[in-house]
């Protein structure tokens, strides 16, 4: 009986024993597996929280800081041609535009200072071998309608000028204009109904001056057309430097475009979680990017 009682007594203490063993590593495995969800869901979490911060920032474009404004480049060239290039830093296009502008300006002065001339020339030759006295007497002997007011040897030319308008009113198409008008000068030149003032004018009748000619005549046409044709090549200069100014003004806005995409340069900043196999454990780490685009 006393042996069956000792029996007990010793599997009593070894029970507690194993149980005061057994309870501590219990909540220790508890312990240690409460620690490691929570270090799993940190991870997890710095994980996610790094996910948005890579998308935010990978979505985030830094601004160069060279880069230039195509407007400005645009309003630069629109003023001086070759300027907007000069600002894209595309130096041949701008000494090529700039130079291109320069020549059309000298090429117009010159046609426009030789049109001067020209017509100075043209005018003095008019005033010396055109004669609205010698015209108003044609008019007069040739019996024209209206003529009969005229007198040829008014001294007052202006008042003479009214006269002979009367009477072209109802023959001519055309009027002599003021002496010395531009229209003056272009009209005795043109219409044959004008031609018996010149001073080489000889033989012309009612019948014939629809198709009557003199040296004179023709030389002053001559002389006429080529200031005309100066000032139209100096029209064409100024055309040029307009097409230059807006040509210029469409490729510095081009050049200032290709300028910025020449050189572009992307950044970007992320934190990822990652797992360390000699730590046995995840560590988050920064990760910094540069992109570059030539």
């Amino acid at each position: 009986m006393k042996k069956i009682n000792l029996y007990l007594c010793v599997s009593l203490l070894l029970t507690l024993i194993t149980s005061n063993i057994v309870v501590p590593q219990s909540k220790s495995s508890f312990s240690n597996l409460d620690l490691s969800d929570k270090v799993v869901n940190m991870d997890s979490k710095l994980e996610f929280n790094s996910t948005l911060n890579t998308v935010d920032r990978t979505n985030f474009k830094d601004e160069n800081p060279n880069k230039k404004s195509p407007y400005l480049g645009a309003l630069f060239s629109a003023l001086i041609p070759g300027t907007g290039e000069l600002y894209a830093k595309s130096y041949l296009k701008s000494a090529i535009f700039f130079a291109a502008e320069v020549g059309l300006w000298v090429t117009y002065i010159i046609f426009e200072n030789k049109g001067d001339d020209q017509t100075e020339y043209f005018q003095d030759f008019a005033d010396k071998n055109w004669d609205v006295r010698k015209y108003a007497q044609w008019l007069v002997d040739e019996n024209f309608e209206g003529s009969s007011g005229i007198n040829p040897n008014e001294p007052n030319r202006n008042v003479l000028r009214a006269q002979i308008n009367i009477c072209e009113q109802q023959n001519f198409s055309h009027t002599l204009p003021q002496y010395g008008e531009q229209q003056y000068y272009e009209v005795i030149g043109k219409y044959q109904s004008f031609m018996a003032g010149w001073v080489d004018a000889s033989g012309i009748t009612k019948n014939n001056y629809n198709t009557f000619s003199t040296p004179f005549f023709h030389q002053y046409t001559v002389d006429r057309q080529s200031a005309n044709d100066y000032y139209d090549n100096a029209s064409l200069s100024l055309t040029g430097v307009v097409l230059n100014h807006v040509l210029s003004a469409a490729d510095a806005a081009w050049s200032v475009t290709m300028f910025n995409n020449s050189l572009e340069v992307k950044t970007d900043v992320s934190f990822k979680s990652v797992y360390s196999f000699s730590h046995h454990k995840s560590k988050l780490t920064p990760f910094a990017n540069i992109q570059i685009n030539f």
